[in-house]
């Protein structure tokens, strides 16, 4: 026996008008584009926030002199 698929009821039979269609996929067109420039400009200030934040591994000779 086959289970109903519960999101085949919530699909819709109307029609999108071609106008509206063009307009959302223009604004998901421009919230990407808006996107892929902040992860251009910011992304490597993150990266370099993160390492300035995190402890610094590197130890200079100094720190243990010989007895």
């Amino acid at each position: 026996m086959e289970n109903p698929n519960p999101f085949k009821e919530l699909e819709s039979d109307a029609t999108c008008p071609p106008h509206l269609k063009n307009e959302l996929i223009s604004e998901i067109d421009l919230i990407r584009n808006v996107i892929t420039v902040i992860e251009l400009y910011v992304g490597d200030l993150f990266g370099l926030a993160s390492a300035l934040a995190s402890p610094s591994q590197v130890t200079s000779d100094n720190t243990n002199p010989p007895l």
